[in-house]
């Protein structure tokens, strides 16, 4: 009874249709019938902004977790110094140390799984998160300083993975030497990003360099 119902609607559809585009006032109907639903599979284009965001989210946490497993290692060498500054076990005998071990395998197997969603592009810059968690980790459980050019540093790492993940496109692009000499290279941004780069390069290495890196690196 149902599907002769539906065949009875289907035909006084049809026929309807038929009248309105005799008339010249026929509507888009969607595939399916008009009794079908309006709900649509999602597009291309949401489809990708959903395993890119996939692939974003994956690296993250894999750097989180790489970066636990460093501070998780230093732990364990920490506490196997003896008085003398000497190691008293080697570090193969130390359950802390293979545990940060798996954790770093565990990290880097989900960045890798990360470079299946997102573009590497976006992924290797994501990974400079593991850098801001190392810093909070050594902080808070290892109590290693913090000091004003540490805080700089982090938020100088944020804002460039956010303008990272901003700025590059969701669908991968090939890229070849027509297409950067054309699409990238010829414009006045390009250069003027060069230009800032060489800059901080020389301001780094004649002001900065000479006056922290003996004590600070």
């Amino acid at each position: 009874r149902f599907q002769c119902s539906r065949i009875v609607s289907d035909t006084r559809s049809l026929k309807r249709m038929t009248r309105d585009a005799v008339n010249g006032t026929c509507a888009a109907v969607p595939p399916g019938g008009a009794n079908s639903s309006s709900s649509e599979p999602f597009s291309e284009e949401e489809a990708g902004t959903s395993t890119f965001m996939v692939g974003v989210v994956l690296s993250v946490i894999a750097d989180v977790i790489i970066a636990v497993s460093l501070n998780v290692q230093k732990t364990a060498h920490m506490r196997n110094e003896g008085a003398d500054g000497k190691p008293v076990k080697g570090m193969l005998k130390l359950p802390l140390w293979w545990l940060g071990l798996l954790l770093n395998v565990g990290g880097e197997l989900g960045n890798m799984l990360a470079y299946g969603f997102a573009p590497a592009s976006v992924v290797a810059p994501v990974g400079s998160v593991g850098v801001v968690a190392n810093e909070v980790i050594a902080v808070l459980f290892l109590k290693e300083p913090f000091r004003w050019r540490d805080a700089a540093g982090l938020v100088a790492i944020v804002g460039g993975v956010v303008l990272i993940i901003v700025a590059v496109p969701e669908d991968p692009v090939d890229l070849n030497a027509v297409v950067l000499q054309r699409e990238y290279y010829a414009r006045p941004a390009a250069y003027g990003y060069l230009i800032g780069l060489w800059c901080a390069v020389v301001l780094f290495l004649v002001h900065v360099e000479p006056r922290y890196a003996q004590k600070s690196v």
